[in-house]
């Protein structure tokens, strides 16, 4: 949250050198305390990376900060040295390679996305769901903190298991090639402000993901997962979720079928939508 707070910031049009000193003082100490847990390295590599931009930046504006630069050898001694390919800080992208890249016809990309409940035989590689996984993480997410998780079943016993706690799978479950399980982990929110975020995050993260895969040329199906409180707590023994985790939704996922028949679910007029302030 911190590192990217200034990442943030070096990405305005005239970012105020010397801005942010508090949330720099709050990385550098964050960094120290987990300077030895392992699963932290790479965010600790992202961090160093920003620190540095951000130093950098400083003196390229006349402001010389020794104490910061004293502070960032020390980090450099206590920790690994940071990875370039880890990333962090900013990159220069132009307004025509935005364009070019966006240059779809996505109206008819959105049309032909529907909810799918008719499959064809055919197992789904994992390579496949890794590939649409990493597209969807290009989601928005509060202060990129990434909170959301990804399930994959595959086995024919443990998709019977989660789907046996979802009510909306009947008739069309037992055709699914992969059933994928979408949770945000909680712990990454830190106010009551907060209390919605992981399940916005999560939802926004779900919608790509089902565009991804959409764009591989698997048919996939939204599987409702509010559950009461008894059902929750089945889901979770049976998914064997973390206790912080919250259940966003499931994602059926199989081959289409050469012709297959799909709701129409015609939408609302977009006066009904579109309220123009």
């Amino acid at each position: 949250m911190n590192y990217h707070r200034i990442e943030k910031g070096l990405s305005l049009s005239e970012p105020r050198p010397g801005f942010g000193a508090g949330v720099v003082q709050n990385l550098i100490g964050s960094l120290l305390q987990a300077s030895q847990c392992a699963e932290l390295a790479e965010t600790r590599a992202i961090a160093l990376n920003v620190l540095d931009r951000y130093a950098a930046y400083s003196r390229q504006h006349g402001l010389d900060n020794p104490a910061l630069h004293q502070q960032l050898l020390t980090l450099r001694a206590q920790l690994p040295a940071p990875s370039p390919d880890v990333g962090g800080g900013l990159r220069e992208i132009s307004r025509h390679q935005i364009h070019q890249a966006a240059m779809l016809d996505l109206r008819d990309f959105f049309d032909k996305r529907f909810s799918v409940r008719q499959f064809a035989l055919g197992e789904v590689g994992l390579p496949t769901i890794e590939n649409a996984v990493r597209m969807a993480q290009k989601s928005p997410s509060v202060c990129n903190r990434q909170a959301w998780r990804v399930h994959v079943f595959s086995r024919d016993e443990d998709k019977r298991r989660v789907l046996a706690l979802q009510n909306g799978n009947r008739g069309f479950g037992e055709q699914l090639d992969k059933v994928l399980l979408v949770t945000a982990d909680l712990t990454q929110f830190v106010s009551v402000g907060e209390r919605n975020q992981g399940w916005i995050d999560g939802g926004m993260f779900a919608m790509s993901l089902v565009y991804a895969l959409h764009s591989l040329g698997l048919g996939t199906c939204c599987l409702n997962c509010s559950n009461e409180k008894s059902t929750d707590q089945a889901l979770r023994h049976a998914a064997h979720l973390g206790a912080a985790e919250a259940v966003i939704m499931m994602i059926g996922v199989g081959f289409l079928p050469e012709k297959l028949q799909v709701a129409q679910s015609p939408r609302r007029p977009l006066t009904n939508v579109l309220v123009a302030h």
